[in-house]
């Protein structure tokens, strides 16, 4: 007598179900992730609590100076706003006499490495700087601007910003004095008031080297840092 076998229909209905199962899994693990959003930010770069050191004439360190790295202004403006020179010797060390590496453009920023005292009273300075391009060497103090201004010669104000190029955060009046923070490259740096109160970011193009009329409305045909001219090397 035949008997019918009843268990091959449901082995392989069991196997095919089993089999969708594993494609319907593989498909899902072979979709692509929906691509992360690109859109960046520059970073403020952090304020780096570094001391400088002073030197003797010798070079040998006698103190130092407390506080963040601190960023100048080389330049060469005189009291009463006229552009003495035009560029600015960095030299291969701290004597006038000392040969010349570069040339860098008047209104340029610079780090400070070492402040180095070259006369017994410490009546005359040189500073050891380096450049946004990684260029170093010493200079005299006399060109050395710790303190800078805002301006605008079509507004009265002069807006910061949370970024380079992002939200205004602030408005500063004409020829406020501002202290020189961290500059990201030749278009925008970071400023903060004289009491540290407010920190922002400002068009490098508003940062001016002298308070004087005569250089700000630009009489002595003063040019500002151009991506042309920030530098001359020898």
């Amino acid at each position: 007598m035949k008997t019918c076998n009843s268990s091959r229909p449901d082995f392989l209905r069991y196997l095919l179900l089993f089999l969708f199962a594993c494609f319907s899994v593989a498909c899902r693990s072979n979709t692509p992730a929906a691509p992360a959003s690109t859109a960046t930010h520059p970073p403020t770069p952090p304020i780096i609590t570094s001391p400088i050191p002073i030197s003797n004439a010798e070079g040998t360190p006698i103190a130092n100076q407390p506080g963040f790295i601190e960023w100048v202004l080389l330049s060469g403006v005189d009291e009463h706003g006229l552009t003495a020179e035009h560029t600015l010797a960095l030299l291969e060390d701290a004597d006038p006499q000392a040969a010349s590496l570069a040339e860098i453009h008047t209104g340029s920023p610079v780090i400070v490495l070492e402040i180095r005292n070259v006369s017994p009273q410490g009546l005359q300075r040189f500073y050891h700087v380096q450049t946004l391009e990684g260029i170093t060497g010493w200079i005299s103090d006399y060109y050395v601007r710790r303190q800078a201004y805002v301006f605008d010669g079509e507004d009265t104000t002069v807006p910061l910003f949370d970024r380079p190029r992002g939200a205004e955060i602030a408005r500063l009046e004409n020829v406020t004095p501002v202290t020189l923070r961290q500059p990201q490259d030749l278009d925008w740096w970071q400023v903060s008031t004289l009491d540290g109160n407010l920190v922002g970011w400002v068009e490098s193009r508003f940062v001016k080297e002298s308070p004087e009329k005569e250089f700000l409305l630009g009489n002595d045909d003063h040019a500002h840092p151009c991506e042309n001219c920030p530098y001359f090397l020898p």
